[in-house]
């Protein structure tokens, strides 16, 4: 049986210009548009982050970035109203991320 490696095969016969434009397209294609909350959601997420601040609960936020919706477990260990920001400790780090960007929030049990 013969196995086709699409367009792999092909990849040395072009230019690297337009091998890029093909990479850049492939993960154009995979990407979602930011997923739009209504009031009682945001509300919501707010309550249950300012509840996991305050009991300091395991947590896992789904944060939009750049066409993705990726999905972080820890701990909120600080709410910044004057950046906007949830400083979020994980098992390997600790990050900053932008209330706006964060769609869901659930407590892991």
């Amino acid at each position: 049986m013969l196995k086709d490696r699409g367009t792999i095969k092909w990849t040395s016969l072009m230019l690297p210009e337009h091998v890029e434009q093909l990479k850049h397209l492939w993960d154009n294609q995979n990407k979602i548009q930011k997923p739009i909350l209504d009031e009682q959601e945001l509300e919501e997420i707010n309550q249950l982050c300012m509840e996991a601040y305050h009991n300091q609960t395991t947590v896992e936020l789904s944060v939009y970035t750049n066409g993705n919706i990726d999905l972080h477990m820890g701990i909120i260990s600080k709410i910044d109203l004057q950046t906007h920001t949830i400083q979020f400790k994980t098992a390997e780090t600790v990050k900053h991320i932008p209330f706006a960007s964060v769609i869901r929030i659930r407590n892991v049990h």
